[in-house]
């Protein structure tokens, strides 16, 4: 329609043979003449006119709903847009329309021309926004390094309050007073003080000497407890390197023959000699015939001494047990007897002692009995004259030899010229061992009873000849000072310093110089509260170190506010931006904080 349309205007149409042309010629209107396109014959002209192609045109116009919906309103709702005026200029190329239809055309694009224009304008702006958006966000977060930089510089020289010190000193104090109290710290500083006693120097004491029935000297008899004949020929040869005294820790009570005659007969005779006997608990008598006066009118009073010991709450053995009242008699321990008669000869003798009350003198030592509550002990068992075990050492440190040795005169004389002798079991296979600070961390490894008074005799000799201290607990007010004094070192020194690295290393020295004095004063006698006062200078410092970093985290953090409020005030948006971010930052309570101090 749009060829014929041409030919009609007598356009010059060159035939090209293209679809288009060849269905024009199919239809018969036109023919080809010297290569041009012209109508076929003026009946066909006059019939098929402009008219009616005009007419033909506007039934084909793919717009013609909203065309003459604008021709009647006029308004741009109707006008086209998108892929639909693009299809309607598409279709009207090449073709004569009429001024409506161009002018509605041109009011489409014009009107698509005006919205490219606005949505141009739009994302420009929008990008506009955005840029500024993201420089506000960029220069917000830089103004925040520069406010903590700053903040943490100037914080950095602050420090808490002192009054901090006081405060945490005295609640760790506190707290670690109570706790000892109710005993959750006893097994920690009783576990403490075995280890001191393992590491204590070697205390040489050349006034006893153990002989020991070990297990090669029970494979040799054949038998234990050992035959009373036996018994009698030891005691006959340690009898002949005259002894100043001698300790028979082996219940006796009843005869093991052969040669129960002949060692009564021994016992009676031998006057520097020493049995044992139990009376706490399931009672053991002595042997008859030490409970008897002997020969030269010693009564059995002197003769005999409890072996029962006490015992700690994990079984361990600690504490000596001297003496006990029985009725109307105060009984003597084993170990107490055969310091005594020792003594006896330096002529040393137990003294009273008006202040402190119970107190003993005993040559140059003063004995103060065991209270309840000494040391780390907690409402522990203070029955009878106890006082603390000063353990000098194992088995192996003593001068010791075995039953066997003594028989077959083995043994040099100034091994036992002299000295205290002690007989008595050291076989694992028999019952006679019990727990010790030295069985700490090895539990196996338990001790002889003849060791174990033969440690407290030494401490008891050594202390009374030599002036060597007994080991003894502080008063309750030094032990109380010394925790509090720690609390405030702990406290003092995490508050003053500031760097991690160098504070935990003064912390560390501090500690193991904690430790190394109390350890200097154990081996001068001298049972300081080592464990309380650690736990209370490092509690106090790790306390002292969390509030100091809280205190000035919270500072830190209102001197940032301050800060950037200060830089960015003439930037509004990006002042309002930046804090934005940084409550983004922080937890709920410093959101809160920061809220609180812009409002």
């Amino acid at each position: 329609m749009g060829i014929y349309q041409q030919i009609l205007q007598s356009k010059p149409i060159v035939s090209n043979n293209n679809p288009e042309q060849l269905e024009l010629l199919l239809s018969g209107l036109v023919i080809k003449e010297n290569n041009y396109l012209q109508v076929k014959n003026p009946i066909y002209q006059a019939v098929f006119n402009t008219q009616w192609v005009e007419q033909q045109l506007n039934n084909l116009r793919p717009y013609r709903i909203k065309f003459e919906a604008w021709l009647k309103d006029g308004t741009d709702s109707h006008l086209l847009t998108g892929l639909q005026l693009q299809e309607a200029l598409a279709w009207a190329e090449n073709k004569q329309l009429s001024d409506s239809d161009y002018r509605f055309l041109n009011a489409s694009q014009q009107l698509t021309q005006q919205s490219t224009e606005r949505d141009l304008v739009r994302i420009s702006t929008e990008k506009e926004k955005a840029q500024f958006a993201l420089y506000a966000v960029q220069e917000a977060n830089r103004l925040i390094i520069v406010a903590r930089h700053n903040a943490q510089k100037k914080v950095k020289q602050l420090r808490i309050p002192k009054s901090w010190i006081g405060i945490v000193a005295i609640a760790v104090f506190s707290l670690t007073i109570f706790l000892r109290q109710t005993g959750a710290l006893q097994g920690l500083e009783l576990t403490t003080l075995d280890l001191y006693f393992q590491q204590r120097p070697v205390v040489s004491c050349n006034r006893l000497t153990i002989i020991t029935i070990d297990e090669s000297d029970i494979q040799n008899l054949g038998q234990f407890p050992i035959s009373d004949r036996i018994l009698a020929r030891s005691l006959n040869k340690l009898i002949d390197y005259q002894p100043r005294v001698i300790g028979l820790n082996l219940y006796r009570d009843l005869p093991i023959p052969p040669g129960e005659t002949e060692l009564q007969q021994l016992f009676t005779a031998t006057h520097n000699l020493i049995g044992i006997e139990k009376v706490v608990g399931a009672k053991i008598p002595p042997p008859p015939a030490l409970a008897k006066s002997d020969a030269y009118g010693y009564a059995s009073a002197n003769r005999v001494g409890f072996a029962d010991q006490i015992f700690d709450h994990d079984g361990t053995i600690r504490r000596a047990l001297l003496s006990i009242r029985n009725h109307q008699n105060v009984e003597r321990s084993f170990a107490l007897r055969l310091a005594l008669k020792y003594l006896q000869a330096e002529n040393i003798k137990p003294q009273p002692v008006t202040n402190p009350t119970s107190a003993i003198k005993l040559g140059k030592a003063i004995l103060v009995p065991f209270q309840g509550n000494d040391g780390s002990y907690v409402r522990a068992d203070a029955g009878g004259y106890q006082i603390l075990i000063n353990y000098r050492s194992t088995l192996d440190r003593f001068t010791h030899y075995s039953l066997s040795q003594l028989l077959a005169n083995k043994i040099p004389n100034q091994a036992i010229r002299d000295r205290i002798i002690l007989i008595g079991s050291t076989a694992d296979t028999t019952s006679d061992l019990s727990p010790t600070p030295f069985s700490t961390w090895q539990p196996g490894k338990q001790m002889a009873w003849v060791t174990i008074h033969a440690n407290i005799i030494s401490q008891l000799l050594s202390a009374a000849i030599n002036g060597r201290e007994m080991l003894h607990p502080v008063s309750e007010g030094i032990e109380w000072l010394c925790i509090l004094i720690s609390a405030v070192v702990g406290s003092y020194l995490s508050w003053r310093r500031r760097m991690f690295w160098i504070g935990a290393t003064s912390l560390i020295l501090i500690l193991v110089t904690i430790i190394f004095l109390t350890y200097l004063t154990f081996l001068q006698g001298l049972w300081l509260p080592v464990m309380p006062m650690a736990i209370a200078f490092t509690v106090a410092a790790i306390l002292v170190a969390i509030v100091t970093q809280r205190q000035l985290a919270t500072m830190q953090l209102k001197e940032t506010i301050r800060q950037l409020n200060s830089i960015s005030q003439e930037q509004p948006t990006v002042n309002k931006v930046a804090f934005e971010l940084l409550k983004q930052g922080e937890n709920q309570k410093n959101q809160e904080l920061i809220e609180q101090l812009l409002s």
